[in-house]
């Protein structure tokens, strides 16, 4: 685009015409809500996957995973999940588990153990099947004639980690049903999401030729055309696999995805490197990927390859803690990123974080549910809300969280300083309480030491917030309403449910509409279907406490 001339744009394809949708309307947002009108919103996700994943390629046995589990408890850093790479699995045959009893003496035991402290087991599944008879996923895929041929008619072969392996032609529906189907292994485990890796497909011969035959529904068709879907299907397929044996919201990651794959999967933005340039890159990526509709996404924090030092481990959590999906991942041979494997300062600094992102998480969620309406992301370039500000159309150093949060991290090594563009209104210092004022957007300078992002908040923003915890739902959150409010004119909803099924599609939730103006706010239940609900509201508002009951699902709190 704009490589001819400025005056116009060109858009082709080799292999014929494309087919065009120009979608309308006065806004960016409003575009965004038609764009996802068409390809579908992000779920609401369970709410303990918006909450800290660790992540190594490999975390090899059980007793290195409980000694992660035992040391982040040990430091107080928060964390809902563990993510196991693919040397869990037997030979990387995908849906099976190591023999190994040296390594992993009885996986169900542990994931049920490490469950009554919070975590969550994450698996790995990549789409390629080692090519090996007598190892049912292969046999029951060459039975049925599952897998990708060559143009004549011969199952296709790559190589990917198990050796020889083919691929599973997602295209056809009775291949998303039945490898929907394999997902019963993990859920008998207990695992509670999957993060589908490789699925490009990636391939360690060279590409796959574009003439391999695959299937576009009832159609036969090739890689040329299947190749940019073939991680959306694998994705659908897993989605709806757990969510036919699990019952509760899937948890699915994938590498690669197409529009529309928001619907099944969140996604994260491939091996990244333990560089600056590469954090940097982070926050227009991902505000990125919410404009086009991946609402639910993140990169490897701290960076998967290379050796990460302590001051780029300190900057990247502090936008990892911003970005929906939350996740430090490594490479096998690179220096371990957890945080106590640095120094102490780290773990403060990482603790401070990782706690920020707790106590917003009800914030996050009341994002989610209303992005499964308006599509809108959770993390949103300045220039989705300030269109018209020149500085914010090419801001990329900060972002929004929603609408009411301003996040400036530093990301250039060595500075202790941050200049941050605040756009007009009036905000508030997230630390200091500051109020800062203006009818144009303004830069300021801001210190800001390793342990500091810059962060500001909107004046008559109402943020939902949680106190401490370790892991979501370690504390009953259902009966205090906690938030904090930021002088002004606004207003929020907020939601209540059960956090895990998908019954609030049902009206099976509550909605609190918040509205703050002439210095009162009022709570109200607007929507009353959910079983649990709030007994009293705690407002905090710049250093000062209120509290007051809820009758009838409604107070008024003077500030």
């Amino acid at each position: 685009m704009g490589k001819e001339s400025e005056e116009y744009y060109w858009y082709g394809a080799a292999d014929g015409n494309l087919d065009y949708y120009l979608i309308a309307g006065e806004s960016m947002p409003e575009v965004l809500g038609n764009y996802t009108y068409l390809t579908g919103t992000v779920p609401v996700p369970q709410k303990w996957t918006l909450g800290y994943h660790q992540c190594r390629w490999s975390y090899m046995s059980e007793e290195e995973i409980r000694d992660v589990v035992s040391n982040m408890r040990e430091c107080g850093i928060p964390c809902d999940a563990i993510h196991l790479d693919i040397d869990y699995m037997d030979h990387y045959k995908v849906f099976t588990w190591t023999p190994d009893k040296e390594r992993y003496p009885d996986p169900e035991k542990m994931i049920a153990d490490l469950a009554k402290d919070g975590i969550k087991i994450i698996t790995i599944i990549d789409p390629g099947v080692k090519l090996e008879e007598g190892y049912s996923v292969y046999d029951k895929g060459v039975e049925n004639g599952y897998f990708a041929t060559t143009p004549e008619g011969e199952i296709y072969v790559n190589a990917v980690w198990p050796g020889d392996a083919v691929y599973p032609d997602f295209g056809k529906k009775e291949v998303r049903d039945w490898w929907g189907e394999n997902q019963q292994f993990l859920v008998d485990k207990g695992v509670r999401g999957v993060w589908n890796d490789m699925n490009e497909p990636a391939s360690f011969r060279g590409e796959l030729p574009q003439d391999v035959v695959f299937t576009d529904e009832d159609e036969k068709s090739d890689h040329a055309r299947m190749h940019n879907v073939y991680g959306h299907n694998m994705a659908k397929a897993t989605y709806e696999g757990l969510k036919q044996r699990d019952k509760r919201r899937p948890f699915v990651i994938t590498r690669a995805c197409y529009a529309g794959s928001q619907k099944y999967s969140t996604a994260w933005t491939g091996d990244n490197h333990s560089i600056w340039a590469h954090l940097q890159m982070a926050i227009p990526q991902l505000c990125n990927l919410g404009m086009s509709g991946m609402s639910f996404v993140g990169t490897d924090v701290g960076g998967f390859g290379s050796d990460c030092t302590k001051e780029l481990m300190c900057r990247w959590v502090e936008v990892g803690c911003f970005s929906p999906l939350f996740r430090n991942h490594s490479a096998i041979g690179t220096r371990y990123q957890e945080p106590w494997r640095f120094d102490q300062e780290t773990v403060d600094i990482y603790r401070k974080a990782v706690q920020l992102r707790y106590h917003l998480i009800p914030y996050y969620y009341d994002l989610f549910f209303t992005g499964e309406k308006t599509g809108l992301p959770i993390m949103r370039s300045l220039v989705l809300h300030y269109e018209k500000d020149e500085v914010a159309k090419e801001c990329n150093t900060e972002f929004l969280a929603g609408p009411n949060l301003l996040a400036a991290p530093v990301v250039t090594q060595g500075d202790r300083k941050k200049m941050v563009y605040l756009p007009a209104g009036t905000w508030y210092d997230y630390w200091t309480g500051e109020k800062i004022s203006g009818d144009q957007g303004q830069w300021i300078l801001r210190d800001a030491p390793l342990d500091t992002c810059p962060l500001y908040v909107k004046a008559g923003a109402v943020l939902p917030v949680w106190p401490e915890q370790n892991y979501v739902g370690e504390k009953d959150t259902n009966q205090v309403l906690m938030l904090e409010v930021y002088p002004g004119e606004g207003s929020w909803d907020h939601f209540q449910d059960d956090g895990e099924s998908f019954a609030y599609r049902d009206g099976v939730y509550n909605q609190y509409h918040c509205e703050l103006k002439d210095g009162k706010l009022t709570v109200a239940c607007v929507h009353d279907g959910y079983e649990k609900h709030y007994q009293r509201v705690q407002v905090h508002c710049l250093g000062k406490t209120f509290e007051a009951e809820l009758k009838d699902g409604a107070c008024c709190v003077e500030l």
